[in-house]
């Protein structure tokens, strides 16, 4: 792959998050053009509970939309398998949790890594827009689609990580979005982890039946399906934050 000048960096609220912490560390993976502030509230109530916490930023995003075209979902995976194993090296057990197409590189990996447990928070094994199948073929024509997008933000961070990345489709990417949900499709079977699935009843991105795909497919003996009803999509930040966060700590607890 050949690299432009792009002349960016990282928006502070898009840093990762390393949070010292107890001897079993946990990992938080963010999804498709988010960056770890989708954990800004969960990182340091994981952490506060004894947990070191890492939260990478994957490759191009929190950038800006030049540098998100450079990368693919090798890098994604890449990055995430280099996160898990920086934890190994200081924690005796690492647990992973993923939120949307972090929850599904979480599969992906809990599907040979093995961890002891596994959290998804609307993981996109499947999208409630059909259109992402068409996603490989509209990326030969197009790599970025502008969307409307009316939402304002008082934090200027944002307000710029919409403005370079939610107020746009990402056909290029999408592609290879698409290719780790059909991959984590396959994968899912081979987890045996202890797997708490959560999902919200209205999220408009991941359907339900996504998280019913995943805890019925699994090998894991231990697995709890957890449906909220008040959230959205970004489980981790919506108005049910605080009980979302509490049940995962209690898996991770138990």
């Amino acid at each position: 792959m050949e690299f432009g000048f792009v002349d960016t960096k990282t928006v502070r609220k898009s840093l990762p998050v390393f949070l010292h912490g107890g001897d079993k560390g946990v990992l938080l993976i963010h999804g498709f053009t988010g960056s770890p502030h989708d954990y800004e509230y969960m990182a340091y109530e994981i952490n506060r509970a004894g947990f070191t916490v890492s939260v990478p930023r994957l490759p191009g995003h929190g950038t800006c939309g030049a540098d998100f075209l450079t990368t693919t979902r090798h890098d994604w995976l890449r990055r995430a398998h280099d996160a898990y194993y920086d934890l190994k090296a200081l924690c005796s057990e690492v647990y992973i949790v993923g939120l949307s197409m972090g929850g599904v590189i979480a599969l992906i990996l809990a599907s040979h890594l093995r961890p002891k447990k596994l959290v998804t928070l609307a993981a996109a094994t499947h999208t409630s827009d059909s259109r992402i199948k068409l996603t490989p073929l509209l990326a030969l024509f197009k790599e970025k689609m502008i969307r409307e997008n009316n939402d304002v933000y008082s934090d200027p961070d944002l307000e710029y990580l919409k403005r370079e990345y939610w107020s746009f489709n990402w056909p290029k990417q999408a592609a290879e979005l698409y290719k780790l949900m059909k991959l984590s499709r396959k994968t899912v079977k081979e987890i045996t982890s202890d797997t708490l699935v959560v999902a919200a009843r209205n999220d408009n991105t991941v359907p339900l039946s996504a998280a019913e795909f995943i805890y019925n497919n699994i090998r894991s003996e231990r697995r709890k399906l957890l449906i909220f009803e008040k959230s959205g999509h970004v489980l981790s930040n919506d108005v049910e934050k605080e009980d979302v966060t509490r049940a995962v700590i209690e898996w991770l607890n138990g």
